[in-house]
């Protein structure tokens, strides 16, 4: 309700005659139990003479019902309010006092009342037609309805907390000229809430499970073998809700009827689809959930954004944090992930891509205003901005996102790319390939990891990772390079002329006690050189004497082990799948890391170096098996995150995704892999001896 004034005929005149009397605003406040400054504006703006001429009128007819707002006067204020008139010319054009003007102005919702400015005064009579009264009243009620839904706001709990008295003074109508109780009115305003979809909850809580975020749909230009690999996803990971983001209507405002089978299917709609989403699941009796705002999934929120467009390639990583909270899916045509730059928790965005086919929105109509407004089919083609779209929509991407959250609401997300194949479109999920048909085993799987810079290595991490490695089974295991941290030889410190303690053999030891442990995680291991492996190039280019002794292979017994090693910013290539460790420059190539890759080497890349999981036009990049604290880093400002990547390869294509484990963590295929022994990782004691092979 509006508050009501504490400005009686009686508190006005105590107020004049105290400052009369001399005493200061700061007694007078005391004295009247409010803030000096409330009693000294009051003051100000009373004119008194007018006041004390006739105070009944000058309060705006306090106590008087004759006295009220007909919709003459309050067309007029309105009109003066538009045209930005004082309410000291206002009360003088409507010989009303500046109090009187001021309130009225202040407490009508002037949208509300346009909506029936012209239902009349109440001394207006409906016509004695008894068909024509009929009309006139449902037309009324209509207006009062729209009145009600703008006075609250479009929302059932304040409808629901608006009381008949508030509702009449903000729309300045007499409860007489109500052709019904405000019950029913209230009633009939819940109908048009249910109609428009603004019954459904803004957001929803979701708890401990497994979900599957799929987005932009488009109605019918999502194909039937697209949900044929959907009922199969939900029958192999049995997730407890299927969430869409996105559109899911397409120009013709129809949802594919297909949605209809899917019993666990929520809808965070968008805003101007969120009438027709209810509408085609009252029409068609569908079950699904409908959410207007966001969903929580423990400490990640799932929302719908407007600030990227359809038919464009700007980086999700251009939504600003100040607007989007720290763990967010949002909506976007592409799949990707953009960890951001943050101090305690890890921060990052994510989409999960479309379901749909490329397409671009062929319903354009045009009025003709030189041919008495007539509407007038166009054609697309006739228009540059969607020529540009038919370029624009092949950076679309098709795929989902698998979401796990235990019970202390934490998550992780596996990014799932969907690809065509002759089993039609396929999916890959943990060690399985699910297609349109059924679900099947990749032909290979290969784990990737990188970045480990031992001897600051993460045990807890590499734990994970061999845990994971116990259950998935690789056929080929990939460490993208920086495996030996070479301390020893940093040629960073070395130009500063900082003193270096830490010594060779130790870390060369090291290295070797976890590339050893690690080489039992699959049959084929392969090493690449990364950018710290030079170091020992870089030293031996000024003191070449050291060469060979000092190069990664030798220092580590790389060969003895087994590892099959790429040289520096070579290319390793596993089928369709392509690694680079990410230190490659790629002169002349525009755009970020993750897009200079995509760009050179094409879609299905994995690189390391950039210490976090992200995805971008294709191109993977995975977190890091060494300690956050790497010593040269800033810790407590960063977007390092430790992860790992897996990469099933099917019918000549290749599947890939890249997992975060954060807070020594990583749920995934319905098991929670924590460190069970990390203190095994750390190397006890060693002893080195040099042979030679002499012929």
């Amino acid at each position: 309700m509006a508050p009501k004034s504490t400005w009686s005929k009686e508190n006005l005149i105590e107020l004049y005659e105290l400052r009369d009397s001399g005493l200061n605003w700061k007694d007078i406040g005391e004295k009247m139990k409010m803030s000096s400054g409330k009693a000294c504006k009051k003051y100000a703006r009373v004119d008194w003479n007018k006041f004390f001429k006739d105070p009944g009128v000058y309060l705006g007819g306090i106590g008087s019902k004759s006295y009220g707002w007909s919709q003459t006067e309050m067309a007029q204020l309105d009109a003066y309010l538009q045209a930005d008139q004082s309410y000291e010319f206002i009360a003088n054009k409507l010989d009303r006092s500046y109090i009187s003007v001021e309130r009225k102005a202040q407490t009508t919702d002037w949208k509300a009342w346009r909506s029936i400015k012209h239902i009349g005064d109440k001394t207006a009579e409906l016509t004695e037609n008894s068909d024509e009264k009929a009309y006139e009243n449902e037309v009324l009620v209509k207006q009062l309805v729209d009145a009600l839904l703008t006075v609250s706001r479009h929302g059932l709990d304040r409808l629901n907390r608006i009381k008949e008295k508030e509702f009449l003074l903000k729309v300045n109508i007499e409860k007489d000229r109500m052709p019904l109780t405000f019950n029913e009115l209230k009633m009939k305003a819940e109908e048009d809430l249910e109609m428009l979809g603004h019954k459904n909850p803004e957001c929803l809580e979701l708890n401990e499970g497994t979900y599957i975020v799929v987005g932009d749909s488009h109605g019918k230009h999502t194909k039937k073998s697209m949900f044929e690999l959907l009922k199969n996803v939900n029958r192999h990971i049995k997730p407890d809700k299927i969430i869409h983001v996105g559109h899911i209507l397409d120009d013709d405002n129809d949802i594919s009827y297909d949605w209809g089978e899917f019993k666990n299917l929520v809808i965070l709609s968008r805003v101007e689809e969120l009438r027709m989403v209810q509408d085609q699941r009252n029409k068609f009796n569908f079950s699904y959930e409908i959410i207007r705002k966001y969903i929580n999934l423990g400490d990640l929120i799932i929302i719908n954004q407007d600030m990227i467009q359809d038919y464009v390639r700007s980086s999700i990583g251009s939504l600003d944090s100040e607007i989007f909270d720290e763990k967010v899916i949002v909506n976007c045509h592409r799949q990707e992930l953009f960890p951001r730059c943050s101090h305690e928790n890890p921060s990052y965005l994510a989409s999960a891509g479309c379901l749909c086919e490329d397409h671009i929105v062929k319903t354009i109509k045009q009025i003709d205003f030189t041919d008495g407004r007539v509407v007038k089919q166009a054609f697309h083609d006739g228009f540059i901005k969607y020529r540009r779209m038919r370029h624009m929509c092949k950076y679309w991407e098709r795929g989902m996102l698998v979401l796990h959250v235990n019970k202390e609401g934490q998550h992780t997300i596996i990014p799932c790319s969907i690809q065509k194949t002759s089993k039609g479109f396929v999916t890959s999920y943990f060690d399985k390939m699910i297609t349109s048909k059924g679900i099947c085993n990749p032909e290979k799987k290969i784990f990737i990891h990188g970045d480990m810079h031992c001897i600051l290595h993460d045990n807890k991490v590499l734990d994970i990772q061999e845990n994971i490695c116990k259950d998935y089974k690789p056929d080929i295991c990939v460490n993208v390079g920086d495996t030996l941290n070479y301390s020893s030889l940093n040629h960073h410190e070395m130009d500063r002329g900082v003193a270096i303690d830490q010594k060779l053999l130790d870390e060369g030891a090291g290295t070797y006690h976890v590339l050893k442990r690690v080489r039992r995680w699959a049959k084929e291991c392969h090493l690449m050189y990364g950018n710290h492996e030079r170091f020992a190039q870089d030293f031996a280019d000024k003191f070449p004497q050291f060469g060979e002794y000092l190069d990664f292979k030798f220092v580590c017994s790389i060969e003895s082990l087994g590892y099959q090693l790429t040289k520096l910013k070579d290319v390793l290539q596993i089928g369709s799948a392509k690694f680079v460790h990410g230190d490659i420059t790629m002169y002349g190539q525009p755009g970020s890391k993750l897009e200079k890759a995509s760009r050179t080497f094409g879609h299905n890349v994995f690189i390391g170096h950039i210490h976090y999981p992200a995805l971008r036009f294709g191109c993977y990049s995975v977190g890091l098996s060494g300690q956050l604290d790497q010593k040269y880093n800033e810790p407590t400002a960063q977007r390092w995150i430790h992860g790992f990547g897996l990469c099933n390869q099917y019918r000549g294509k290749s599947w890939m995704t890249t997992i975060a484990i954060l807070d020594d963590r990583c749920i995934l295929n319905g098991k929670t892999y924590k460190p069970t022994n990390p203190d095994s990782w750390k190397m006890k004691s060693y002893s080195a001896s040099l042979s030679y092979d002499v012929k």
